[in-house]
């Protein structure tokens, strides 16, 4: 008798993107503040896996900044600023629940500078 109850396949509700964008990430615990830099593996609507030699630990909310790969109306670059959760960090790198995501606009020097801010990236979407 063939089992019909069987579903194969990747059963997630949103479509992962496999990419290689670099990315920093902040997050602060117990008042103290820490940066990284990695690199994104893959990504969805409602998450991003990416790699980091010193990950940030599971549980810690985060921001990552990831240089779009793509120039508004091919002018103007873009980063991609995603808040999340860090949900698990494994062999295979760093999974975040994306909470909120937003597209800002970016001076020549705001993704070199640690801490970019809306002195010199202003909010699109």
């Amino acid at each position: 008798m063939a089992r019909t109850d069987m579903i194969h396949g990747d059963r997630r509700a949103d479509r992962r993107y496999y990419v290689e964008i670099p990315l920093r990430f902040s997050y602060t615990r117990k008042g103290v503040a820490y940066l990284g830099t990695g690199r994104v593996c893959d990504m969805s609507r409602g998450g991003v896996r990416f790699e980091a030699d010193s990950p940030p630990p599971d549980g810690a909310e985060v921001e990552l900044r990831l240089a779009w790969p793509f120039l508004l109306q091919n002018v103007c670059p873009l980063e991609l600023v995603i808040r999340g959760e860090v949900m698990k960090t494994g062999s295979r790198g760093t999974v975040v629940r994306m909470h909120h995501y937003e597209f800002r606009t970016c001076g020549s020097r705001s993704f070199a500078q640690a801490g970019a801010n809306a002195e010199v990236c202003s909010i699109i979407a």
